[in-house]
């Protein structure tokens, strides 16, 4: 995930990011087949409902509120997903890929168009 470098605040990326890019991650997740991936498609699911779960608490809310209310609860999955790696239910692509976005994640906006790349890449996850 070297040159995985989300911006989820910019309309131009934004459609590199839901296609290509998302089609790209979602190889190197899977490495081409579902028993060597690097995170099954259940758990990839768990924390993208996490994820859909903090964006719709956030509908509604300012900016200084989401701040408060949701961002810390973003920033927490990253413990979570490290707990999920030290679980071996996931592998280091997926951490790095989590944490890259998570960390770009500061507005009600951009955990909103980080919702729409998770679902880019399901879309593109083998199905079994």
């Amino acid at each position: 995930m070297d040159k995985f470098n989300p911006n989820f605040n910019d309309t131009k990326e934004l459609v590199k990011l839901f296609g290509d890019e998302a089609k790209r991650v979602s190889k190197l997740l899977n490495n081409g087949n579902s028993y060597d991936a690097h995170i099954s498609t259940t758990q990839f699911r768990q924390f993208y409902e996490k994820i859909l779960e903090l964006n719709d608490k956030a509908q509604g809310l300012n900016e200084a509120d989401f701040k408060i209310k949701i961002l810390p609860f973003v920033k927490l999955l990253n413990s979570k997903v490290q707990y999920s790696f030290s679980r071996r239910n996931c592998k280091q692509n997926f951490v790095d890929m989590m944490k890259k976005s998570i960390d770009k994640v500061e507005s009600s906006i951009e955990l909103q168009n980080f919702k729409y790349f998770l679902e880019a890449i399901i879309g593109y996850m083998p199905k079994k």
